[in-house]
């Protein structure tokens, strides 16, 4: 399903508040999700506005906002705190310029190999996405269903395949499998962002998430990938474990801010 994301102001048609709707999860959730865009106002200006903009999506009877924000920016955080914003969630976003990257696991394994996803390995790796991320700040919230949470990540890698994303997925042979799977988009011509990354609970505490990352930096670099980007939520340990290994350094981070309304528990 396709969507269009259009930016608003507030007050309409054109104050210094910008947001935007978020069609997807208000279609998954079944109520209004929006996302903030506060960076670019004043934290005076946006003390003043933001009480009525919140005010005037409360109108719906259940609604859920994000905001984003770099660690040091303390003035607008507090603003967003002092409206009932509460932090789920840091992420690190790190660099690895291609020239830099070298394998750091030369032997073969022969039984698992990287290839592009084919039509038929969709229920697998739909499965995979469904029950795979448990330390997002989607499931982590516990104003939004655990089941919803599950379901936005197995729609966001059925949405990517049949948009033409492309998804490499790591085979097992032996087990006649799939042990995970790396969604890339080339961002700009010759930056690859390794969007979204799991394995099979099976493989959990395996050397496969390692070598499903150096596999699929393996496979941008010989597509003349020049630097690759990750951003990982820092409650992801293992990830950063194995992206730090691989090579790539910390380039910023940001902290996503949620906030919730339901009128029924007020």
């Amino acid at each position: 399903m396709h969507f269009e994301v259009q930016p608003e102001h507030f007050p309409a048609p054109d104050g210094g508040l910008i947001f935007n709707r978020i069609p997807w999860d208000s279609d998954l959730f079944g109520f209004p999700f929006y996302e903030l865009k506060c960076s670019d106002i004043a934290a005076d200006a946006l003390q003043r506005i933001l009480p009525a903009w919140l005010a005037e999506i409360s109108r719906a009877e259940k609604c859920f906002a994000v905001a984003s924000l770099p660690p040091a920016d303390i003035e607008r955080a507090k603003v967003l705190a002092g409206n009932g914003f509460y932090p789920m969630e840091t992420l690190v976003e790190s660099h690895l310029p291609m020239a830099r990257f070298k394998p750091l696991i030369e032997k073969k394994f022969d039984h698992l190999r990287m290839s592009p996803a084919e039509e038929n390995d969709l229920p697998a790796l739909i499965s995979i996405a469904q029950s795979s991320f448990k330390t997002d700040r989607f499931h982590l919230d516990r104003n939004i269903p655990a089941a919803g949470a599950d379901l936005r990540y197995a729609n966001w890698i059925r949405d990517a395949f049949k948009s033409g994303d492309r998804i490499f997925v790591l085979r097992d042979e032996r087990a006649r499998g799939i042990a995970g799977f790396v969604l890339t988009r080339e961002t700009i011509p010759g930056v690859h962002d390794m969007r979204l990354a799991a394995v099979d609970k099976k493989y959990l505490k395996t050397a496969a998430g390692f070598i499903l990352y150096q596999a699929v930096l393996e496979e941008c670099g010989a597509r003349g990938c020049r630097l690759a980007t990750s951003s990982i939520s820092i409650n992801n340990l293992a990830s950063l474990k194995n992206v730090e290994r691989l090579g790539f350094v910390a380039h910023n981070a940001v902290i996503k801010f949620h906030w919730f309304h339901d009128a029924a528990h007020r």
